[in-house]
């Protein structure tokens, strides 16, 4: 059975969302099977929660129905104490090659990781301390080379000169980010779908959710154009700071806690295909300059 029109719109629109998320996965070295499990463990507490009647245990079999998750895996995770916020995944299989190194005996010395050499032979009295081992021992059914060769890529792992390799970090990691940049991430991104959500249901009292965007900027004048929203930008938010700290939006007697409320601004930028990251033009065949063959004259006959 095929999909109706809404569902093939609104898998088009997960797919956009899903891009940028793929990138910060893969970046963090989050596989995808964990991220899959992350995301059931998430419909099946937002369907539980939406359904949640006071004094009574979520109803298994109506939220296995609706997520479409086993009803066995839907208990498990109801089961499982979760705090907000946080996100429980198992190690990426490299993570784990890491962390191996750096706690079993075997390949580490008082806390400290050993230098061990790619493979060993028998003969040379080393058949269990080298990185062959550690890898199919934490990584089974993933060729050891893989990642040997991805840990040197984003220098989690130097090859010294005697050929043994010294690990130069816990986690692997294929961009840097810090934990407080990463916190901010998930916030801005729930904030902003959140309040789209909350605009398409035709709430009563839409959020504020506008973008001003032109397709067709000279890159030469974006420094001007980034300064233009910076300036303008901070000038409202700093008026807006200052009328939100004010002491007359307080509960004068408060019941509860009180409600969060705020406006994020933020920019954009997507550069065409034919520009690199730094900015500059890349030459395209379509760029070239097209040259002409002349046509051979038709021979006539004498």
């Amino acid at each position: 059975m095929g999909l109706d029109s809404r569902t093939v719109r609104l898998l088009k629109t997960l797919e956009t969302v899903f891009e940028p998320l793929a990138k910060l996965l893969v970046e963090h070295g989050i596989s995808s099977p964990e991220a899959e499990r992350l995301l059931r463990a998430v419909c099946v507490r937002e369907v539980a929660k939406a359904s949640a009647i006071p004094g009574k245990r979520p109803n298994a079999s109506r939220v296995a129905l609706v997520t479409g998750v086993d009803r066995g895996v839907v208990r498990r995770i109801l089961k499982t104490r979760h705090k907000a916020g946080e996100v429980n995944y198992r190690r990426h299989r490299v993570n784990r090659v890491l962390a191996g190194w750096h706690s079993d005996a075997t390949y580490s010395s008082g806390g400290r990781p050993l230098s061990l050499p790619i493979k060993t032979t028998r003969a040379r009295g080393y058949t269990r301390s080298n990185f062959w081992a550690l890898a199919k021992r934490y990584a089974p059914g993933v060729y050891p080379g893989l990642i040997l060769s991805e840990l040197l890529r984003v220098g989690a792992v130097e090859e010294l000169q005697n050929g043994c390799l010294r690990v130069r970090t816990r986690e692997y990691r294929a961009a840097e980010f810090s934990r407080e940049s990463v916190n901010e991430l998930g916030a801005r991104v729930r904030d902003l779908i959140q309040t789209m959500l909350n605009n398409a249901t035709e709430a009563g009292w839409p959020r504020v959710c506008r973008t001003v965007e032109t397709p067709d900027i000279d890159p030469k004048f974006l420094p001007l154009i980034r300064k233009l929203f910076a300036d303008r930008s901070e000038s409202m938010l700093s008026g807006l700071s200052e009328e939100l700290t004010s002491s007359r939006w307080n509960q004068t007697d408060p019941v509860g806690p009180g409600v969060r409320i705020g406006v994020t601004v933020f920019t954009h930028e997507e550069w065409p295909q034919e520009y690199a990251s730094n900015g500059k033009r890349i030459e395209t065949s379509s760029q070239r300059p097209h040259t002409f063959r002349r046509r051979a004259r038709p021979r006539h006959a004498n």
